[in-house]
């Protein structure tokens, strides 16, 4: 299915988009790249519709996972910087792929969307993207099967990898805990925080998740998630095991979300690496690199 196919892959430099790429390489894909990241001059705007549209030319296959970095605090601080891009350049794409004939079309989501009152930007904007596609589907039933674009839609839950930005102050729970042992040796913990639930999934897993999605093209949203609840507290002891870091607890105050974002799997698919196995893997990535 993916020799010598010409896909698009927006947010390429992203921790989820560098793994997504490395699997497609490895199937024989044609990739080009999209993203403000990317190197020797090729970076994208995709607030610009007029260069969605250029990256969409002769593309068959959309991965479209460019988004924003948040957490609970940046959302809460400065959810303008979060949804204005995000909305801008989710509408772009949608409508670039159908202009240019695109042939399918993968949309990122979030867990955020199956609580939006709980983490309401983020959710909202994902949502209307999701509600466009599901608008696109509706006017463009009738079209001609070699001119019409087919979408499905996958909703990653916590997703680690090692490709991540470690250097970023809005990562998400355990770059950022991954990146602070490292750096301090000591982790300086909010109690609160650490009793917290989540559900964990590792980068290469979603790329494989989204390879999935894009062959099956599910009608309804699926997620990419272990449909497990794994406290915080076991995130740092593992790594704690795996780095050394001594930790202390306080009371921060800090923004939290709700207590439990575990996400149910819906579909065919479950998760290859453990969470042992891919901390383990991101801190000796970070020694190396």
């Amino acid at each position: 299915m993916w020799k010598n196919k010409k896909v698009l892959v927006t947010g390429s430099e992203g921790m989820i988009g560098k793994e997504l790429v490395i699997q497609l390489e490895g199937l024989g894909a044609d990739i080009l790249l999209a993203d403000l990241k990317v190197p020797f001059g090729g970076a994208t705007d995709l607030t610009n519709y007029k260069e969605c549209i250029d990256v969409c030319e002769d593309i068959e296959y959309i991965f479209h996972l460019a988004g924003v970095k948040g957490n609970p605090k940046k959302t809460k601080e400065r959810p303008v910087d979060f949804m204005g891009p995000m909305l801008q350049f989710d509408t772009n794409m949608i409508l670039a792929a159908q202009e240019e004939g695109v042939k399918r079309f993968l949309y990122t989501s979030s867990i955020a969307v199956e609580n939006p009152e709980s983490d309401k930007y983020p959710a909202w904007a994902k949502q209307t993207a999701e509600t466009l596609i599901e608008a696109m589907r509706i006017q463009y039933k009738d079209v001609p099967k070699e001119y019409k674009t087919n979408y499905c839609i996958v909703r990653p839950s916590n997703v680690y990898g090692r490709f991540d930005n470690f250097d970023n102050p809005d990562a998400m729970v355990v770059t950022s805990l991954i990146n602070k042992a490292m750096k301090d040796g000591n982790l300086i913990l909010d109690e609160k925080g650490c009793e917290q639930f989540r559900d964990f999934i590792n980068a290469k897993d979603v790329a494989r998740g989204m390879i999935k999605a894009m062959e099956d093209m599910p009608d309804k949203p699926v997620n990419l998630c272990s449909g497990e609840e794994v406290q915080i507290a076991v995130i740092i002891k593992l790594i704690m095991n795996n780095t050394g870091c001594s930790t202390e607890f306080r009371n921060l105050n800090l923004t939290l979300g709700p207590n439990k974002k575990v996400m149910k799997i819906n579909w065919d698919f479950k998760p290859e690496i453990s969470l042992e196995k891919g901390i383990k893997e991101v801190i000796e990535w970070n020694l190396k690199h």
